[in-house]
């Protein structure tokens, strides 16, 4: 799809104007077949018609109902790195969306990177290159927990955008719901963004609230029950990343203040990167937007130069960042926004996730607070095979 077409289906999805209601409307009958489709198969997988596969670890999936991010990812990293610090043998299963290779494969073991954006998509490079446990990339998660098993023995698997994988069994799920749409998105695609209904919901076991901004704190919730544990997180940044001699490394937000600025984002929705940069006090002078999960070319590399000739820095995403260090831009210009979570329950949480490998923390490992802290990354000049 074109980068006109991308920003067409995002108004129409998320605008109110007339005629974007009258092309709604004609897309319903459209929603309908595929709200039917998805009853189908969850109906086949509660009746046990379609079977899910059991693996020999604790799985969690960490997902949500809607096309774009709500901070699954940077959520599936805090997880990681909260069971990490517990001593608990964890990894990351990723579908590996984007990337050339749909068998099951290792992207990173923790330490080194396996793998790159064309092998196994954005994602998967970018969780391998921060969470410091092992990511496995595939389109059969059962087929990535297996391997993750029998090449790490691992105990915890956290599945990467994986509530709608029901082919692979889970002990828990978990299920991110933006606080800032306060109920008001309820069609599914094409319509609307739902990849299921919101009746969907019943299934997970937590629903976290995902928090943007101030302005996103309270509002809806959706009817829970009571064994469903709900928590608030909130995503921020905590950091600016460049691309140094020897990896990635941090540099502190206060370097946005006054600083003329080019955004640049191929995520489903960049609008929090432009509230974060107005939050810092940058002064935003040009936009660029690609579409989700986009490939950057050399193309695209001279028109973000060009663009960002006049400008102190490029400001993107991690998930952008693993997709264009690999080209020259000027020294120092190139940045990332790193996303932090604060959770208000985090012991709830990670009760809830850990289950009961929460009781098996070594002795005087210390559990850390609810607050994402990240500060060594993998080289990617000693961790590329």
């Amino acid at each position: 799809m074109s980068d006109h077409g991308v920003r067409w289906v995002a108004r129409l999805w998320e605008e109110a104007g007339g005629g974007l209601r009258v092309v709604r409307a004609a897309l319903l009958p459209a929603s309908a077949l595929y709200r039917g489709g998805v009853l189908a198969r969850n109906a086949a997988y509660r009746t046990g018609l379609l079977a899910a596969r059991h693996v020999a670890a604790r799985t969690v999936s960490i997902g949500n109902l809607r096309v774009g991010g709500s901070g699954k990812t940077p959520l599936t990293r805090w997880l990681a790195t909260e069971a990490r610090a517990r001593g608990i043998p964890t990894a990351i299963l990723s579908r590996g969306y984007g990337g050339a290779i749909a068998t099951a494969h290792l992207v990173g073991d923790g330490e080194m990177l396996r793998s790159d954006v064309a092998t196994s998509g954005d994602e998967a490079v970018m969780l391998a290159r921060t969470a410091g446990v092992p990511v496995v990339a595939g389109r059969d998660r059962a087929a990535a927990a297996a391997l993750a098993i029998a090449t790490f023995e691992s105990c915890l698997l956290l599945c990467d955008d994986a509530f709608q994988h029901r082919r692979l069994a889970r002990e828990l799920d978990l299920v991110l719901i933006d606080a800032g749409e306060r109920g008001g998105v309820a069609r599914l695609l094409p319509a609307g963004p739902l990849r299921e209904p919101l009746s969907a919901l019943r299934r997970a076991h937590v629903i976290v609230v995902s928090e943007r901004d101030e302005g996103s704190s309270g509002g809806w919730l959706p009817p829970v029950h009571a064994d469903q544990l709900v928590v608030r997180a909130r995503f921020a940044p905590v950091a600016l990343v460049r691309v140094g001699p020897l990896g990635w490394e941090e540099i502190g937000l206060a370097a946005l203040a006054g600083q003329r600025v080019l955004a640049l984002s191929g995520v489903a929705r960049p609008r929090p990167l432009y509230q974060s940069l107005r939050d810092w006090e940058a002064d935003l002078v040009h936009v660029l937007e690609y579409p989700d999960h986009h490939p950057y070319d050399a193309h695209d590399w001279q028109q973000i130069s060009h663009a960002g000739k006049d400008v102190d820095f490029i400001v993107t995403t991690e998930k952008d960042l693993v997709k264009l260090e690999r080209f020259p831009f000027e020294r120092g210009k190139l940045v990332a926004l790193r996303l932090g979570v604060t959770v208000d329950d985090p012991a709830g949480l990670l009760a809830r996730v850990l289950g009961p490998l929460a009781s098996a923390t070594p002795a005087g490992v210390a559990a850390p607070g609810g607050e994402e802290s990240l500060q060594r990354e993998r080289s990617p000049d000693r961790g590329q095979a």
